[in-house]
């Protein structure tokens, strides 16, 4: 069984694939009137307002992925969010992220990107409801090392009428081994 795992382990190394990362979205007063998120239980995601701000706490969903030990040294976290598209109008997006590093000084500044439904979509939209996918963010990871931890914070920022479903957002990153073989370091 070493051997199996040994052996698989090697070949995993000798290409690299991509995986994803996937959370739970969290928001404050997502039961309350005040922000622009609500649950939507009956469709299990969660409804988000045009007009959200980032800089409001009840207009932002928040979440932490943590960079896995089997992703490649100094590579880099593609994060998405998928959601239903109801129409060509343009939804737009307002993410905020920043690294923190084990055992390295907590950052307390956050990066920018902003993205929009159509330039950053992985889908042409045509009719009806698409399940959509549009990429948020790029974050390098390099010199971050193993398990180093990213913030994020997402906002719908347009004001196009009209609510989408937000069904979840994760990241990709490249693998290269199926883990690292010390418990801190690759």
């Amino acid at each position: 069984m070493t051997i199996e795992l040994a052996t698989a382990n090697e070949d995993l190394r000798m290409q690299q694939v991509w995986d994803d990362l996937v959370g739970s979205l969290i928001a404050r007063r997502l039961e309350s009137v005040a922000g622009a998120l609500q649950y939507n239980y009956d469709n299990n995601s969660i409804t988000m307002n045009s007009g959200g701000d980032i800089a409001l706490d009840t207009d932002r969903v928040i979440f932490n992925f943590q960079y896995p030990h089997a992703a490649i040294v100094d590579g880099e976290m593609k994060l998405h969010i998928h959601f239903e598209q109801t129409s060509a109008n343009v939804i737009a997006f307002t993410t905020q992220y920043r690294i923190q590093t084990n055992g390295g000084a907590k950052q307390t500044a956050w990066t920018t990107v902003n993205s929009s439904s159509d330039v950053d979509n992985a889908f042409a939209y045509v009719s009806g409801t698409l399940n959509q996918i549009v990429k948020l963010a790029t974050v390098d990871l390099t010199g971050a090392g193993l398990s180093a931890t990213v913030q994020f914070r997402v906002a719908r920022t347009d004001v196009t009428v009209g609510d989408i479903e937000a069904t979840f957002i994760d990241a990709h990153v490249k693998r290269d081994s199926v883990g690292s073989q010390g418990e801190y370091v690759k």
